[in-house]
């Protein structure tokens, strides 16, 4: 059965959760002033980072990372830089994070419009190759990663993203920092847990740190399959980045969101609404896939798997929602 792209992602939730309200002095987002879009000029597949066809056949695309790429003018670094300034008091941690901002797009406006721009959402679209919406899972918009307080701890630690497509955007100019750079590992997943069960070290020469020219540049990446961290700063330095998430119109890939990990650090009164909404839309958008495609047949087994698999998500998410452990960050720690 050939797959179907549905038309549209998630709408933004026309209220907002109890105890945000959006900032009262801040810029007014205007895409001809603070956008800069400028393409990267090389890209990664998944496939050069050793990933099989098997493995890439699970992913909506098999883009792995881009070469550096614009998003943001001048003006538009200033703005962000001022919206994330404020913010700050809003920023909680955890262990593999000392300082994030999450759901800011639920208290600023100018953020919640540069997240949801539909000109950066074309633009984004173009690099990946396929069809694609702001993640349907506001939380994962707009996400802000501040530096630590100490200089021994990572800024984050290796990890691969609980959301599938995203950037890595530099909004403090990265040319003046020592250390803390964005680096990424050329090997798989699997690659990365057999070092750490070894009780290894990341071997140097797959390490890649891009060299970003400013602020206002960003990395766009498969953040679901590729290993990345935030490295340890060797000077104190008011180091911010942004990242922004997004998932295919194709909602018959598989969904990489892992629970757990934002369970561990997202208020449950926004997030489980959140999770059950996205959920519900993946499921959507496979029941319509159903309606329109099914084929005449008397066989009911098929009939009977085509309808399991449409309702998966929704069941995913009762299970998920009717967990009451704690929930647990993934990360293979600072190797």
């Amino acid at each position: 059965m050939r797959q179907r792209l549905i038309n549209q992602g998630i709408a933004f939730p026309k209220t907002l959760p109890k105890g945000y309200q959006y900032l009262e002095d801040e810029p007014t987002y205007n895409p001809s002033i603070h956008l800069a879009l400028e393409r990267p000029t090389e890209s990664l597949s998944l496939r050069d980072f050793g990933y099989s066809d098997v493995e890439i056949a699970k992913c909506p695309t098999d883009y792995g990372i881009s070469g550096i790429a614009r998003l943001l003018s001048d003006e538009g670094v200033t703005a962000l830089m001022n919206v994330a300034q404020q913010l700050r008091r809003h920023t909680t941690g955890g262990e593999r994070i000392q300082y994030m901002l999450r759901g800011g797009v639920y208290r600023s406006r100018f953020l919640r419009d540069l997240c949801l721009c539909p000109k950066v959402t074309a633009f984004i679209s173009e690099i990946y190759g396929i069809e694609i919406a702001p993640h349907s899972i506001p939380l994962h918009l707009g996400h802000c990663n501040y530096a630590p307080d100490d200089l021994d701890r990572a800024v984050d630690k290796w990890h691969s993203d609980t959301l599938g497509l995203d950037y890595v955007l530099m909004v403090s100019d990265p040319r003046e920092q020592v250390g803390g750079e964005f680096q990424y590992f050329l090997g798989t997943k699997a690659e990365v847990e057999e070092i750490m069960r070894n009780g290894q070290e990341m071997p140097e020469d797959r390490i890649i740190s891009p060299n970003f020219p400013g602020p206002g540049y960003m990395i766009v990446m498969q953040g679901g399959m590729i290993v990345h961290r935030g490295a340890k700063l060797k000077e104190a330095y008011d180091r911010i980045t942004m990242v922004n998430g997004y998932v295919p119109l194709d909602t018959i890939s598989s969904d990489p969101s892992r629970f757990s990990d934002i369970k561990a650090v997202d208020p449950h009164d926004v997030l489980f609404p959140e999770w059950a909404r996205h959920k519900a839309w993946l499921a959507r958008g496979r029941l319509d896939r159903l309606i329109d495609e099914l084929p005449f047949t008397q066989d009911r087994e098929y009939i009977i798997g085509e309808l399991k698999s449409a309702i998966q998500e929704v069941e995913v998410a009762i299970k998920d929602l009717s967990d009451e452990t704690p929930g647990a960050s993934k990360n293979y720690g600072d190797l």
